[in-house]
């Protein structure tokens, strides 16, 4: 009996072991499944495109006001050196990019009424590099320095007021203009310029500016706004930066030319009449008069 009831006691015994054994290897297949979940990468959800969200640079740039500004000292730079006809048209296509982001701003921003100020502006400007690059495709527009030497002028004393043009200013038949030596400055011939068919100044005759160069007390006669900026050499100074402007003509003596781009000289007295005035003309300096020959 005792025999017996010990092959049931270890039958018993194995079968609970390998009841055992099946259940720890239930668990361990449960646990490693667990394991397993929690160590295995969670499958990524679907990956939707994650809208790009500007970085605060160009959240900064952002400003169509001020990238209009951008563009239009871009383009005044440009001018000062312009030539080719390939160089127009990149001044007339920043002039039209800055027009375009001053008409994207909405009405209910804070600088929707500056840019409607200058909207007008802008868009004469673009007029008048269109024509000039026309011009230069031509060959209208000579080859000209491509800095504005800027030259201080010497025993130079302007006490004169803005006048009409004088009877004394006249022209000649066969396109020759004659213009009156009111004085010399340095040895450089004075002369009077009307700008705008109103007002007229005293301006040198500089033969050797590749553009006109007006003073701050003419800009602000004029009523003129400030365009862009452009770096220029001048005789005392390295990439000096000056304000550009635009004058809708310049006359001499009959002699009129129209949508002029023109630098404002900080430091001068008097203006300089450049070669974007005479560059269609021989210029001849007499004793009394200054002859403008038409080419």
């Amino acid at each position: 009996m005792l025999k017996r009831f010990s092959s049931s006691a270890v039958l018993l015994m194995l079968s609970g072991t390998i009841w055992l054994g099946s259940t720890a290897c239930s668990r361990d297949t449960i646990k490693t499944a667990v394991t397993s979940a929690e160590t295995a990468p969670l499958a990524a959800p679907a990956t939707n495109p994650v809208p790009s969200v500007p970085t605060p640079k160009a959240t900064a740039n952002a400003n169509p006001y001020k990238l209009a500004l951008e563009k239009a000292d871009s383009a005044g730079n440009i001018t000062v050196s312009a030539q080719s006809q390939d160089d127009w048209n990149l001044v007339a296509s920043r002039w039209q990019q800055a027009i375009q982001l001053l008409r994207s701003i909405p009405i209910s921003s804070p600088y929707r009424s500056l840019a409607q100020a200058k909207l007008k502006t802008y868009q004469r400007n673009l007029a008048y590099a269109k024509k000039q690059a026309i011009r230069a495709g031509s060959g209208d527009i000579a080859s000209a320095p491509t800095l504005l030497p800027i030259t201080p002028p010497t025993d130079i004393t302007s006490n004169s007021q803005p006048q009409v043009l004088s009877s004394d200013v006249s022209s000649r038949a066969g396109r020759t203009y004659i213009a009156r030596i009111k004085r010399r400055a340095g040895g450089t011939p004075v002369i009077d310029v009307t700008f705008n068919g109103q007002r007229t100044f005293e301006m040198i005759v500089d033969t050797g500016a590749s553009g006109t160069v007006i003073t701050n007390e003419m800009a602000s006669t004029l009523g003129v706004s400030v365009i862009g900026k452009a770096k220029v050499d001048t005789a005392s100074d390295k990439s000096v930066e000056v304000p550009l402007a635009y004058v809708n003509s310049i006359a001499v003596g009959g002699a009129v030319i129209k949508g002029v781009v023109v630098a404002i000289g900080n430091a001068l007295d008097t203006g300089l009449l450049g070669h974007d005035f005479f560059d269609d003309y021989d210029v001849t300096i007499k004793r009394d008069v200054v002859e403008f020959k038409q080419r």
